[in-house]
């Protein structure tokens, strides 16, 4: 297929401008998932419990994410709490969920939500109703956040509380007194993620689209960005090819770094000025119904390679292939092993490409490329960029997990044991991996990383 930018054809992409994603008003999870998941969350936290608190009642509170202001009636882009929206998938800010379980798994949840005013529904357009609530949750009441004190106060005194601290930590809150002196007995957020490190079929599918619009979307922006002349420019060019794509938004503030301002790894200034001989190197993402990608990409500013960067390039990209090669055939796989393989591929790669001088060697050699990468390999992917903290790297994957393989080379100006004409490169290739039955899924795969590969894409 063919795009049309600005009157020039590019040949960069397979598929039409207004993707299949686009269409997609609303999420392709159905209610029936979200029951399952709280039903799911309640039988997990049962097991986590205290053997003598079996035969009572669960009591889990949740809170959505509050809307946040930026200045006097100016509020922020409003993101939901990923663990709030995982249970519901509801976009509502400010609200309560309560989920309570009786010993014969009888479950009851119930929203508190207390819509808007006539005056606010003049200004911000009418709230959700209970019927379209329900429809999108499976969630059983609707209540006014009146009753909720009271509520709690029957139930909490005889049942097992699950809850997040870190959501009722205002001491001004009366919901927060009242939740304190139970402490959480089950920790909520741990439970939660442990359901979701594996991403159902439903998940899946919303990872393949975020992550295809996510690298078609950089595609575009790389194919656009010959002779661009400052970072900024590029953070929007990247919000626009992933929204006429049918992203939401960008997945977090990017990474748009030239020359040495790669090696700072979460460089977020993105306002500095693109030399033509620069390399750039882009950190992003972008969401799709609540699921994000996470890829980044370097490219020439000018459109061709120096030398010096060519072999960094050819190098990096040399050594994510061998990377995805242990993804596909290395079983059991941990993502802390594949750092081990990072470390000891990259050390290799580093000298024969020249880098480091020949009679560097031995735990000498192992620092210098400690220094090169200073970072992890990967981290887990999901509703979140890093998503399920609490679940370690130092477990087996299994099918429907989704991760990242990131490697990158960080040459700073002032690395005196680095060859000469590589100071000054910053590089990472990252691309967005999912777990099969039988190896793995590269998600992003559309999204160009090879050296010859980028120039063609800003040959046009």
């Amino acid at each position: 297929m063919f795009e049309i930018m600005w009157g020039v054809v590019r040949r960069f992409t397979s598929m039409p401008l207004r993707c299949q994603y686009s269409a997609w008003s609303q999420s392709p999870i159905e209610a029936n998932e979200y029951i399952e998941r709280r039903r799911r969350l309640v039988e997990r936290i049962r097991q986590a419990a205290p053997k003598e608190s079996a035969q009572r009642p669960l009591l889990i509170v949740a809170r959505s994410a509050k809307e946040q202001f930026s200045a006097p009636d100016v509020p922020y882009p409003f993101r939901q709490c990923s663990y709030f929206r995982y249970l519901t998938g509801l976009p509502l800010a400010n609200v309560i969920l309560t989920i309570l379980a009786q010993p014969n798994d009888e479950l009851v949840s119930t929203l508190y939500f207390d819509g808007r005013s006539a005056n606010e529904e003049l200004w911000q357009g009418p709230a959700m109703t209970t019927p379209e609530i329900t429809a999108i949750s499976g969630i059983d009441e609707v209540k006014r956040h009146i009753y909720l004190q009271s509520d709690l106060e029957t139930q909490i005194p005889r049942a097992v509380v699950s809850f997040d601290p870190k959501q009722f930590a205002a001491k001004s809150e009366q919901l927060a007194e009242v939740l304190a002196q139970f402490g959480g007995m089950v920790p909520l957020r741990e439970q939660i993620d442990k359901l979701r490190w594996v991403k159902s079929k439903t998940e899946q599918k919303l990872m393949r689209a975020t992550c295809d619009v996510g690298g078609r979307a950089m595609n575009a922006m790389i194919a656009r960005s010959k002779g661009v002349r400052n970072e900024n420019e590029i953070v929007g060019r990247l919000e626009m090819e992933s929204r006429r794509r049918g992203g939401a938004w960008l997945a977090y503030p990017p990474v748009v770094a030239a020359a040495n301002r790669a090696n700072t790894i979460h460089y977020l200034d993105c306002s500095q000025p693109i030399n033509e001989g620069d390399v750039v190197l882009v950190d992003a993402g972008c969401e799709v119904h609540g699921y994000v990608s996470d890829i980044t990409r370097v490219f020439p500013a000018g459109g061709h390679f120096s030398s010096a960067q060519r072999a960094l390039c050819d190098a990096l990209n040399d050594l994510h292939s061998q990377l995805l090669r242990i993804v596909e055939n290395v079983r059991p796989l941990r993502l802390n092993n594949l750092y081990m393989a990072m470390v000891e591929a990259m050390s290799k790669i580093l000298l024969e490409i020249g880098l480091f001088p020949s009679i560097i060697s031995g735990q000498e050699l192992m620092h210098e490329t400690d220094k090169i990468c200073p970072h992890h390999v990967s981290h887990y992917l999901g509703m979140d960029v890093h998503d399920t903290a609490s679940v370690p790297r130092n477990i087996s994957l299994v099918p429907g997990v989704t991760f990242t393989v990131e490697p990158g080379f960080y040459v700073r100006k002032d690395n005196e044991v680095a060859r000469e004409d590589f100071r000054g490169i910053g590089m990472r290739i990252e691309d967005d991996i999912l777990m099969t039955d039988d190896g793995m899924e590269v998600l992003t795969r559309h999204c160009a990383r090879e050296s010859a590969d980028i120039e063609r894409l800003m040959k046009f």
